[in-house]
């Protein structure tokens, strides 16, 4: 009981505090993610929520919402992928999405390596590269939900520039979540990471996932759209998904949860686009898609769940190792270069405008998928590699977060300030017009 009482005032602090963040968002296109990372350190800061509640006991609820979360996060990137379009954009979107993630591992890995030699001699070199590498799988990915709707307020964006940004963010958060629980899974079984291991697995863990996923989806199509009726049929589904990903993740030689994972992301992907997904097997299927209540319904489930890692994120930053907020920071800025770099090539030959290419390199906004794997892996990672260097993930995390989702916001306000300037220049004076006349 003495922690029940803390924790559902947590709680309903952090929902009151989600909707004032998405509130402001609406008023000042702030992404809501900032407001709620600094709530978070507010609370943390003034209240000591932190020290109220035992850590052993935050830790066992972070790590059961970080599996609903990247459950959800998974099935609502399958869900909203239009598999039309995205064979349509796949090419650039997918030439991005893997040249920017790959680079942001390797300069992470490269960031770490130089840093623990200056200022964490403690740490083995051996150590420190797995370090980098896992760290850069976690800050890796765009998030969806930022960038979505960002680049759909851009009028002079071309279509094909907001179709790469989109594959990208809908793609890269199920390569964070697959290649951090990959190296974990090699970690807990060799014990180390071994590149031709670890591709080996990759293979296997995304073969089995997609198999498990899409043979899943098939079968509880027709079910669904039988159920499809009744109020809260969605809910059955969301059962289905949970019960896809246990499953999977139950059985460690095809590849434990990141295989579970996979199978989220093509379940969701068969689900959200069931009616071209039938029409190739053949199938003469009626309503067999999820409409939009059961849209909204997962909308606000998947709120919820970014509202409290934000805010717990947040909440869990100490600040206590200046060290940590200088190696976020220079991640950061390595993070901007490897952007341009990764933009470059993935853009090259490909008739893009130079605005279209400025937008693509500061569209670099992390989001939830960062923060669910630096707050529910990042702990056990830390005792195991790095013994004695709490809050090492969740810092750096933080100081990523943060800074990408202001380059970003800010990036976006400076592009819409050029845009509606070239907009008047376009329209016609009409008093000059006029005097003319």
């Amino acid at each position: 009981m003495e922690y029940i009482i803390p924790g559902l005032v947590t709680l309903g602090i952090i929902m009151i505090l989600g909707f004032l963040g998405h509130y402001i968002f609406n008023r000042t296109q702030i992404p809501s993610i900032i407001w709620l990372l600094f709530f978070g350190v507010l609370l943390g800061f003034i209240f000591n929520i932190r020290g109220l509640i035992e850590p052993s006991y935050l830790m066992v609820i972070t790590q059961f919402i970080a599996s609903i979360a990247i459950v959800i996060i998974l099935f609502d990137g399958g869900i909203n992928t239009n598999l039309h379009q995205l064979f349509k954009g796949a090419s650039r979107g997918l030439l991005l999405s893997i040249t920017a993630f790959c680079f942001t591992l390797l300069a992470t890995m490269g960031v770490v390596i130089v840093l623990s030699a200056v200022i964490l001699p403690s740490i083995p070199v051996e150590q420190s590269v797995v370090i980098g590498l896992i760290l850069g799988a976690i800050v890796g990915g765009t998030s969806s939900p930022i960038v979505i709707p960002l680049v759909n307020r851009l009028e002079n964006l071309e279509e094909k520039t907001k179709m790469v940004l989109c594959i990208e963010s809908i793609i890269t958060d199920p390569m964070c979540i697959v290649v951090v629980l990959a190296a974990i899974f090699m970690l807990s079984t060799i014990g180390s990471i071994d590149l031709a291991v670890g591709i080996r697995n990759l293979i296997i863990t995304f073969s089995i996932g997609a198999v498990m996923g899409m043979v899943s989806g098939i079968l509880w199509l027709p079910v669904m759209r039988r159920l499809h009726k009744d109020q809260y049929s969605y809910v059955v589904t969301l059962g289905v998904v949970f019960l896809v990903y246990a499953v999977t993740s139950m059985i460690p030689e095809l590849g434990g949860e990141g295989a579970g994972a996979i199978a989220c992301l093509v379940f969701g992907l068969v689900l959200g686009n069931g009616k071209q997904i039938l029409k190739m097997i053949d199938y003469d299927g009626q309503k067999v898609e999820l409409d939009i209540e059961a849209k909204q319904f997962h909308s606000l489930f998947s709120f919820l769940i970014r509202t409290f890692f934000f805010v717990y994120l947040g909440l869990m930053v100490s600040f206590r190792n200046i060290q940590f907020i200088l190696i976020g920071i220079l991640v950061l800025v390595v993070l901007l270069l490897v952007r341009y770099l990764a933009v470059y090539l993935s853009t090259l030959k490909g008739g893009f405008e130079t605005d279209d290419k400025q937008t693509m390199i500061i569209m670099m906004p992390r989001g939830l998928a960062a923060a669910i794997l630096a707050l529910s892996f990042g702990p056990g990672l830390v005792d195991s590699l790095m013994p004695g260097m709490t809050d090492f993930f969740a810092d750096i995390t933080f100081v990523v977060i943060l800074g990408t989702a202001l380059i970003t916001t800010i990036g976006v306000f400076v592009i819409s300030r050029s845009e509606k300037k070239k907009i008047k220049l376009k329209k016609p004076d009409h008093k000059k017009i006029k005097n003319k006349q």
